[in-house]
């Protein structure tokens, strides 16, 4: 397997392996459904997390009692960490539609479940989703990063604008399902009105699992009625998948790699992380899940549910929903212009700042606007990490896509595990979640400059033997 460095270019240029083109087979598909593959892929995750992405904000606090929630999700993580090594396999044997097809039904079995919370119920329905989830989100990086390849081909364009492009649509669709998914959140566990009376451990003062005021919890129907819809919603995206999506080849089977046999392609998932580029990566894969647990799994806890009620937390993740979109949609065409340092620069701004604000921040329940500015907020950096953290794999490891996408979402997931279960024990408190968390971005982004700095370093050494 080549190194990520003989992969990089020079910095004016886009990054993109040299040898990408030898056996691109751009004349598979027209443009015109190489764009309606995007949709359906787009509207596919759409409908799987509208219902998998509203369980996820309410988890924590519909099933507080003894950490059932935040331990279901942590499990889902830890599982994901295993799946990760087998995902490129697993797409070799399936193919990336079929892999597709069959993760979004083991997501719907996870809504299933949640019909009948318990250990005995919940924990093995988190154990089939997290194993399902790496090889979802790798298929669909893979599927979504050779279309791009080839309409770029085809159009004659960079294939790194076409990437970035790509993944700005899909990361539009996919974070609309925190508007849809909290839409239905709100209006079924509407409370009428019913809030916490006592909110002097809410905040950062929050610990452990448990929800610190006394918060009425939701009427038992109206939870099983919104597990329904969602399970209606996770069953469209089965369909979707399964009908109208177009079979294509794995990517190895379209670039030029010697992934060979399934088992070295598990071996490759392995081997990647000791590529000193993927390396210095990893600390920023895993903030990417990290911020992302937080605010699912203690923001909607420790500030919204204690403060405002459960029913505010499909409210409160609208603004994080929309501003995620946006943003999605924007940062998928300004990298062309701004170069991708900047804007991981100004995510981290942006997460530093609001992490910050939160640790200070002694919320009440009359300060409900607050709730919003910071979900929002986060929504924008949230989007930078997510479509440029893709798009950045599929630049700089284009020639090795399933094992790369792989160890991002092993990493990412191993942020989200980490997160979850350190909110579960009585002794950690938000506050101490939040100084963790902001010095780890700090060394995340150290190690994302020296990334930068030593594919560019190699790119200019090599301009003068192609000259």
């Amino acid at each position: 397997m080549s190194t990520a460095s003989e992969r990089s270019d020079n910095e004016n240029q886009p990054l993109i392996t040299p040898h990408l083109h030898r056996r691109v087979r751009s004349d598979i598909f027209s443009p015109k459904r190489h764009w309606k593959n995007l949709i359906i892929l787009s509207l596919t995750f759409l409908f799987c997390f509208t219902a998998y992405g509203a369980i996820q904000n309410i988890q924590s606090s519909v099933n507080s009692s003894q950490g059932l929630g935040l331990l279901s999700l942590g499990i889902v993580y830890a599982s994901l960490i295993a799946s990760s090594l087998l995902a490129p396999a697993v797409i070799k044997f399936f193919g990336a539609k079929w892999t597709i097809v069959f993760c979004t039904l083991c997501y719907c079995i996870y809504s299933y479940a949640n019909f009948f919370p318990s250990y005995a119920t919940l924990i093995p329905a988190s154990c089939l989703l997290g194993f399902s989830a790496a090889p979802l989100w790798v298929a669909q990086g893979t599927y979504l990063t050779t279309s791009a390849i080839q309409l770029a081909e085809i159009i004659n364009d960079v294939p790194e604008f076409v990437i970035n492009r790509f993944n700005g649509v899909l990361y539009a669709f996919f974070q609309t399902n925190q508007v849809w998914g909290n839409i239905l959140s709100f209006t079924v566990l509407n409370e009428n009105g019913t809030t916490p009376k006592n909110v002097s451990n809410c905040g950062h003062y929050s610990c452990g699992a448990s929800i610190n005021s006394e918060s009425n919890p939701p009427n038992e129907n109206d939870v099983q009625v919104l597990f329904g819809l969602f399970s209606l919603s996770g069953m469209i995206a089965v369909l979707l998948s399964m009908c109208l999506l177009d079979e294509q080849p794995s990517a190895s089977t379209r670039l030029e790699t010697d992934t060979g046999s399934s088992a070295s392609l598990f071996t490759s998932t392995l081997k990647l992380m000791w590529d000193f580029q993927l390396f210095l990566l990893i600390p920023v894969f895993m903030f990417s899940g990290i911020e992302q647990a937080f605010i699912v799994g203690d923001f909607t806890k420790s500030y919204v549910t204690c403060t405002q009620g459960v029913s505010m937390v499909g409210v409160v993740m609208i603004a994080f929903g929309v501003s995620d979109v946006l943003s999605s949609l924007i940062f998928g065409q300004l990298e062309k212009i701004t170069g991708r340092i900047f804007l991981f620069t100004l995510g981290a701004i942006i997460h530093l700042g609001l992490m910050t604000y939160l640790y200070l921040w002694d919320p009440k329940h009359s300060q409900s606007w607050q709730l919003f500015v910071v979900a929002a907020g986060w929504g924008v950096g949230d989007a930078m990490w997510q479509t440029q953290c893709s798009s950045l794999i599929g630049v700089t490891f284009a020639s090795c896509q399933e094992p790369a996408f792989s160890n991002f979402r092993l990493w990412q997931s191993a942020g989200f595990c980490v997160s979850f279960i350190s909110s579960i024990p009585k002794p950690v408190c938000v506050w101490h979640k939040l100084i963790g968390i902001s010095a780890w971005l700090i060394v995340s982004m150290v190690m994302y400059y020296c990334f930068e700095y030593k594919i560019r370093k190699e790119a200019n050494q090599v301009i003068p033997e192609r000259t």
